[in-house]
């Protein structure tokens, strides 16, 4: 590659140090010349950049606040008074209006948004490019013929296997007081391929409130229900063989299913319970060994007067910090020292909160559109 008539430095080394150069200074750096802007854009490099700065990438928040906007936050861990300030920064993407209803999931930088046509949109929030996800032929209306109302949940994943980043969309029609089931659908878009299949579930979807996957180990995981049994398990759904397995949680589901909801924690796949004598704490287990049932490990914050039924364990943002909802507040508790600290930010969140790292990978193979 002729990086530069330049003899100061081998250009082994230049390549090296571009290497190592923080996300945000790569696009500065695409403007020396038409050369370096295509080594920079190059996908391997932009593959080998990521695996290199992945693990020291601090992570951020993205959510959608009252207005529809999209924004992320940033943490100042400058803490005073028990409060974390957040710095807000509001998304905005060329040809796209601010229409969002949720944030439905988040792999290797890449957000999954979901707009109020429920139109799914693939955006890398670092490069402001995205990816319109087409709209599957296979996707149930917003209203059935029985006029019952269609329910979707999101997952977002990254395939090693085919290099291939995957949308899994779980569907199903509202159901009645009197029935205890509903038939869920499953459907897989490809974004490599630009295509939508449909695949088998044995699980009834519909028993919580609409939640989105978590990744972990290569697959996402949603809590569900076997149709015959009746019986509550977390069900996970593998990326690579497109197939559902079942994981051990740590006690019976069944009775509490509506008041828990799955996160990721320090990598590892946590559930939120509300099983609890004491009303002033907050219960969540942590799967320290990915299958293993006897890895789960309990954990207790105290909250004094918390309603239970109203907290959700959203994500760890370090080792020791862990997001919560609480009352739709956003709470960072410190895990090793037990306390509870207000996120400060000028934003309101509405609906789900997802983390993310700032990344360069393109959320398209094919074509991209960027702000």
């Amino acid at each position: 590659m002729a990086m530069s008539k330049a003899k100061t430095l081998p250009e082994e080394i230049i390549i090296d140090i571009l290497y190592l150069l923080p996300v945000k200074s790569i696009g500065l750096w695409r403007c020396v010349s038409k050369q370096w802007n295509n080594f920079l854009s190059d996908p391997q490099f932009i593959k080998s950049h990521f695996n290199l700065h992945a693990h020291k990438q601090e992570e951020k928040l993205i959510l959608v606040n009252w207005f529809r906007q999209l924004h992320t936050i940033t943490f100042d861990h400058y803490e005073i008074y028990n409060e974390i300030d957040g710095i807000s920064r509001k998304l905005n993407f060329d040809q796209l209006s601010d229409n969002w209803v949720t944030v439905a999931g988040s792999c290797n930088g890449l957000v999954l948004v979901v707009d109020r046509e429920n139109i799914i949109f693939l955006i890398n929030p670092t490069t402001l490019k995205y990816h319109k996800v087409p709209v599957s032929d296979l996707s149930l209306p917003l209203r059935g013929s029985n006029n019952r109302r269609s329910c979707n949940m999101y997952g977002l994943g990254y395939d090693v296997v085919s290099d291939d980043y995957k949308v899994v969309n779980l569907s199903y029609y509202d159901t009645e007081n009197y029935e205890y089931w509903a038939d869920s659908f499953v459907d897989m878009y490809s974004v490599r391929k630009g295509v939508w299949k449909r695949l088998e579930t044995p699980y009834d979807h519909s028993l919580t409130d609409l939640a989105s996957g978590v990744l972990i180990n290569g697959a996402l995981h949603w809590l569900a229900r076997r149709k015959t049994e009746y019986s509550t398990l977390i069900a996970a759904f593998d990326l690579t063989d497109e197939k559902f397995f079942e994981l051990p949680g740590p006690l019976d589901l069944s009775n509490n299913c509506f008041m828990c909801n799955l996160a990721a924690i320090r990598g590892c796949l946590s559930i939120c319970t509300s099983i609890s004598r004491d009303n002033d704490t907050i219960t969540f287990w942590m799967m320290k060994e990915y299958g293993v049932k006897e890895s789960w490990t309990k954990f207790k914050i105290t909250e004094p007067n918390v309603d239970r039924s109203l907290s959700t364990l959203l994500c760890s943002i370090t080792d020791d910090d862990v997001l919560f909802d609480i009352d739709e507040e956003l709470v960072v508790y410190d895990m090793k020292e037990n306390q509870r600290m207000d996120l400060m930010v000028d934003v309101k969140h509405m609906g789900e909160v997802q983390t993310f790292i700032d990344s360069l990978i393109s959320p398209s193979f094919v074509q991209e559109t960027e702000g």
